[in-house]
């Protein structure tokens, strides 16, 4: 039982040779170990590793132990490929097997082979080069079941170990990844003359597919008069980072948009743009859909163009209009597609409201779509405040899901026209 209980403190060591010859120690006293190792390399080749004296033991990690290395010379001896197949303990003599006595083994006359059987092959061997006791007396059976289960133990926490790296490796990335994300989204306090701006941003799993931009189309920045201004949201398919990425490049795409004479008018020639750029050499496997608009409080006109996302609203008072006259298909699904603009006259205190597709997709416990049916009974009885719209959208998801986390990225925009 005591053995058994050494066994678990496995993860309390540093040195996984240490460890295995503390175990063996209990069997055989104090002894001089070597591993044989024939894991990822070419037939009949192999490479001796992990010596540990009676009176000295270096220090190596699990996998240090576990696995053949770059920096240690690899024999060839035919012996390895019958070793394979070997299940019990077996005493081999240099006489009988001289391809094995090379190196610091060259002045040993026999040792003790131990196969080790990990992931049901046998592709290591612990040596024992010399013990306290004689080989008669030692119950080999136990040895070999105890040589085992801590070179099972040592992978397994070896594996952990990795795992745990890779793991932290993959928060630290996904939270930069985030970071850098966040710095696209408009600047907290963000001012437009003659709006007030809401919005949420709530990424799936640290990093996600959605976009938001807003910006004046103003030339005089410091003006406090009311300004022209476009928007856009994006909905990348899927989540994660590669969605994210997907993201990123569609900034980069808008920033580098210029529109010329010829062109369609914006909204609409940007998603034309933006389409001709998206495409690459090799098919993506991704598209995105958009709302994009445009807004000047001379003509009180809202432009906009839909690439296959879900219709925004025109919240006036308690009376909604739908922004679903565009029928058009998302970016990335053809190259030479042109989009169409569409015009909506808007007044004092209406408010624009749009999302992305978490809001309808998203399920209760009952498995229950979210839908339009709530969404604009929740938008018609909001207050006439862009704040009140967003934070009550968001509420009614987490009551209506039960928890606060999605099946999607979500970001919700609410923009009042003041005058």
């Amino acid at each position: 039982m005591s053995q058994l209980l050494q066994l678990r403190q496995v993860e309390k060591h540093a040195n996984a040779l240490a460890f295995l010859q503390s175990i063996l120690n209990s069997e055989v006293g104090n002894c001089t170990l070597a591993i044989v190792n024939c894991l990822n390399l070419a037939e009949n080749h192999f490479q001796i590793s992990s010596y540990c004296l009676d009176d000295y033991c270096p220090i190596y990690s699990a996998a240090e132990l576990l696995n053949p290395t770059n920096e240690l010379r690899v024999f060839k001896g035919e012996f390895i490929e019958q070793w394979k197949s070997m299940l019990t303990p077996a005493i081999v003599n240099k006489e009988n097997c001289k391809a094995l006595f090379q190196d610091q083994l060259s002045s040993h006359n026999n040792v003790l082979v131990l196969p080790i059987l990990l992931d049901l092959h046998v592709e290591r061997w612990l040596l024992i080069l010399t013990t306290e006791r004689d080989c008669s007396d030692i119950d080999l059976e136990k040895l070999s079941l105890l040589a085992n289960f801590a070179m099972v133990d040592l992978a397994r926490a070896g594996e952990k170990k990795q795992l745990e790296e890779i793991t932290n490796w993959r928060e630290q990335e996904l939270k930069e990844i985030s970071r850098l994300q966040h710095l696209l989204l408009p600047e907290a306090g963000t001012n437009i003359p003659g709006i007030e701006l809401a919005f949420k941003y709530q990424v799936y799993k640290e990093a996600g597919g959605d976009y938001f931009d807003i910006s004046s189309l103003n030339n005089e920045v410091n003006s406090t008069e009311p300004q022209a201004f476009g928007a856009i949201i994006a909905d990348v398919t899927g989540h994660g980072p590669s969605a994210a990425v997907e993201a990123a490049m569609l900034d980069a795409i808008l920033r580098t948009y210029k529109p010329n004479e010829d062109d369609i008018e914006p909204p609409a020639g940007l998603l034309d743009y933006v389409n001709t750029h998206f495409f690459t050499r090799k098919n993506r496997g991704k598209f995105i859909t958009v709302i994009v608009f445009t807004y000047d409080p001379v003509l009180r006109r809202l432009r906009y163009a839909c690439a296959g996302h879900p219709h925004g609203y025109i919240k006036r008072g308690k009376e909604l209009l739908r922004l679903d006259q565009a029928q058009d298909i998302p970016i990335g699904v053809l190259k030479e597609y042109k989009w169409s603009n569409h015009d909506v006259m808007l007044l004092p205190n209406d408010i624009i409201f749009v999302y992305t597709d978490v809001v309808l997709e998203s399920r209760n416990p009952q498995k229950q779509d979210f839908g339009f049916e709530r969404l604009e009974n929740i938008l018609i009885n909001a207050e006439n405040c862009p704040h009140c719209v967003v934070d009550d959208v968001a509420d009614a998801l987490t009551a209506f899901c039960e928890t606060d986390e999605l099946c999607d990225d979500l970001t919700l925009c609410a923009i009042e026209i003041l005058s």
